[in-house]
């Protein structure tokens, strides 16, 4: 039952935003009492914990492999599987900021996660420039920097395409992958242009 619940709770939280969506009305679209639900989640924040703990354990397997060969294409398969899982939780990238705030149990484990991806993030950059595919760093070039950027592109991707909506201007229409890569690709080697160009050879880009 407890699946049931969070699978029809993301649901409504994807389509109606989670500051509208009451736990009574949880109740209702599965046809179940409010103290049937209580049983299984006290409230919304023990509910939009457990959502976040499976998001959070999610999470965790994108991280880099251990004793193996990474290509700059883990890089991309990575970053896709994180907009994949924006996707799927959209209600908590659209409000991230309102739900660390008033849920801040849900908001230590975000810090949490965050923390854990920019120092993953980091040993992925270091490698790249161990192996020759990115420049090393220098008093110009921060890479922590980098990290944070990325994290800060891919997080609030997908809201921010709700803030500038307007047929207009077209920069945000592009899928988030090919702005990261806008980001990383001045700072990759003579041998990371060509890996990434034999990428682009055998392996499209998204195109929304």
């Amino acid at each position: 039952m407890k699946e049931k619940i969070i699978k029809n709770a993301i649901a409504l939280f994807n389509e109606h935003s989670i500051s509208s969506v009451s736990m009574k009305q949880i109740a209702d679209t599965l046809k179940i009492s409010a103290g049937n639900l209580q049983y299984h989640f006290k409230n919304k924040e023990a509910l939009l914990f457990k959502i976040y703990e499976e998001m959070h354990q999610e999470a965790l397997h994108y991280i880099l492999p251990e004793n193996k060969y990474i290509t700059l294409h883990h890089f991309e398969e990575m970053m896709l599987k994180f907009d994949d899982l924006q996707q799927r939780y959209q209600f908590f990238f659209n409000d991230i900021v309102h739900i660390i705030k008033k849920y801040p149990s849900i908001g230590k484990l975000h810090e949490t996660s965050n923390l854990i991806r920019f120092r993953e993030g980091r040993k992925l950059i270091d490698y790249y420039v161990e192996s020759g595919r990115m420049a090393p760093e220098t008093d110009g070039v921060d890479y922590d920097k980098v990290v944070f950027s990325v994290w800060m592109i891919s997080t609030f991707w997908q809201s921010q395409r709700q803030v500038i909506q307007t047929s207009a201007y077209q920069i945000n229409k592009c899928p988030s992958i090919e702005m990261l890569w806008n980001l990383l690709i001045p700072y990759l080697s003579e041998k990371g242009w060509e890996e990434y160009q034999q990428i682009r050879k055998f392996v499209k880009l998204p195109t929304k």
